[in-house]
């Protein structure tokens, strides 16, 4: 991709990832988020439907999420440029009646919304029409409680953590571990295709990831704690975490348990986060890691191999030169050019032009 920032990261290829909740984007505004690496804008077309793409107006590099959503196009807020859900520019307001370049379009990507999330696939393959894959919340509430984090870590680092039985009793001493003293732990794995479940002998609770970026915890059969790991960049990501429940079911009820839940959970994920930031930071690997593993990260090795299986580039934005045979508007400019003189070091605006 023609980007100033830096590449986007390795991701699991021919995957959906969560990438922000539905609840942030409204009908009439563009919003720009940093996801993978590359600056991008979200916003609605006039069904209502998620559309993204870069987060730069191919005219001169001003950020779209700036401007706003007109006839379910977002309009880039420096020259009015307007553009669909599929990238292509549908007017320039300077030049109404001349042919638009084909070159003047988005870079973007697929997106879907599902499960309260917008899902972004990451290619090289074709996004399938299957339903996005999920856990079974059939009949529970996840009312008032959803929240965000953001913590300085990779997002693998942020899995990894979550998939670790073993630092419950230490890191969650005075929270969700007090009920753990330190001592043996027999951490079972098991994985089946992009799942990857880890529970401790005799014990009925179990964490899941279901790659690639979306995990539970099952405390009881009526609680759930719910996490998105989202990628912002290689030194950065976001907790989406929500409490899936049928402990309240009474309407409004089930709310205030729900915001009970999110106002004790960035709490715990704060303690991770004291310990996980100070982890020297970037993409976690099955090798060379200068790391020593033992039994009890049993789901942490799991994840790794599985990781490897499936990493590679990010392709979900593609490029789109310009094309040789055409012109833009340039070759229909109204400016009146002298005849040629010799170039000046400095040049001139009919030269630039």
């Amino acid at each position: 991709m023609t980007r100033s920032e830096a590449a986007p990261l390795q991701v699991i290829q021919n995957r959906w990832y969560a990438v922000i909740a539905s609840s942030e984007l409204g009908a009439e505004r563009p919003i720009g988020r940093r996801r993978f690496g590359i600056d991008v804008v979200f916003w609605r077309d006039g069904d209502g439907r998620v559309a993204v793409a870069a987060d730069r107006c191919p005219h001169r590099r001003a950020k779209l999420s700036l401007g706003r959503v007109k006839k379910g196009c977002v309009e880039c807020p420096f020259h009015g440029f307007t553009f669909d859900s599929e990238g292509a520019c549908r007017s320039i307001p300077a030049h109404p009646d001349r042919p638009i370049p084909r070159a003047m379009r988005l870079e973007t990507a697929t997106v879907r919304e599902a499960h309260g999330y917008v899902w972004l696939w990451t290619g090289p393959a074709q996004a399938p029409d299957d339903p996005i894959p999920f856990f079974d919340f059939e009949g529970f509430s996840r009312a008032g409680s959803e929240h965000t984090e953001p913590v300085e870590v990779h997002y693998t680092l942020a899995i990894e953590n979550q998939l670790d039985f073993a630092h419950l009793p230490f890191v969650h001493a005075s929270t969700i571990g007090r009920s753990m003293p330190p001592g043996p732990m027999n951490v079972r794995t098991e994985v089946d295709g992009d799942r990857i479940r880890a529970w401790l002998d005799g014990e009925d609770t179990f964490l899941e990831l279901l790659g690639p970026n979306i995990w539970r915890l099952r405390i009881s059969a009526s609680l759930y704690q719910q996490i998105a790991f989202v990628p912002v960049d290689e030194r950065r990501m976001i907790y989406y975490a929500r409490t899936y429940q049928r402990v309240v079911t009474v309407p409004g009820l089930d709310w205030v348990f729900g915001a009970f839940q999110r106002a004790v959970n960035p709490f715990i994920l704060r303690q991770d986060s004291r310990v996980v930031e100070a982890i020297p930071n970037g993409e976690t690997r099955l090798r060379d890691m200068g790391e020593v593993l033992v039994p009890s990260d049993a789901a942490i090795i799991a994840y790794r191999r599985w990781r490897e299986a499936g990493r590679g580039p990010l392709a979900a934005f593609s490029d789109r030169p310009v094309e040789a045979e055409d012109p833009g508007l340039i070759a229909t400019s109204t400016l009146v050019r002298r005849a040629p003189e010799p170039a000046s070091a400095a040049g001139s605006l009919d030269e630039a032009v």
